[in-house]
């Protein structure tokens, strides 16, 4: 929902309809097909009654997804991430994949000695969204975790540009070094909020 910018939720496609592999049958003893199954699956099973204004909100997401304005933001969101995940490396992060082919990345924080709720804390102070996130063979809790994931579909639909990232991480950087200097926090703070003013969200 983040990158299609659209309400959360779900949704299940099915191209060409199929008769069901897993021998599934009606009560007549006729394979149900695919969609059946699907259908069943999800309502009455998980799903209580449809949200029409939800379902109205994903016809509108998908509606812009047919947009050539879409493809230049996804495009720029991949662009955006790549920049970002280059730039940790070079200041020595350790991003779990090696850099990122997507619209986000996992950055462990073990060498930087700071957890990853300790710095979602210290970062959410200056203004600044990311989600603490475990990593492989993390050796603290799902509370605590070893790292922060950080995606950038949000300051890309803002309007930030490869340039604009770099300053996100020079900021993301100063305060995993510092999380607990609380002048340099708000300092940080007022910095960022300064710079988004640029990029308003309506």
């Amino acid at each position: 929902h983040k990158t299609l910018r659209g309400p959360r939720g779900g949704i299940i496609m099915l191209g060409k309809d199929f008769e069901n592999p897993f021998g599934e049958k009606t009560l007549k003893g006729e394979t149900k097909m695919m969609s059946t199954v699907l259908n069943s699956a999800v309502f009455p099973g998980m799903q209580g009654g449809p949200l029409e204004h939800v379902i109205a909100a994903k016809a509108i997401a998908f509606g812009a997804c047919l947009t050539d304005e879409f493809d230049k933001y996804t495009d720029q969101v991949m662009l955006n991430a790549r920049v970002m995940a280059n730039e940790f490396t070079n200041r020595g992060y350790n991003l779990v994949s090696g850099g990122t082919d997507n619209h986000l990345m996992l950055i462990d924080l073990r060498n930087k000695n700071i957890s990853g709720r300790d710095a979602e804390k210290a970062l959410g102070l200056a203004d600044i969204t990311v989600n603490k996130n475990m990593v492989p063979y993390d050796d603290k809790s799902p509370l605590v975790t070893s790292g922060v994931r950080i995606g950038t579909p949000a300051i890309t639909t803002r309007g930030l540009i490869e340039q604009d990232c770099l300053q996100v991480v020079d900021w993301i950087d100063t305060i995993v070094k510092n999380s607990t200097n609380k002048a340099l926090l708000e300092e940080t703070k007022n910095s960022v909020n300064k710079f988004m003013s640029q990029f308003p969200l309506y």
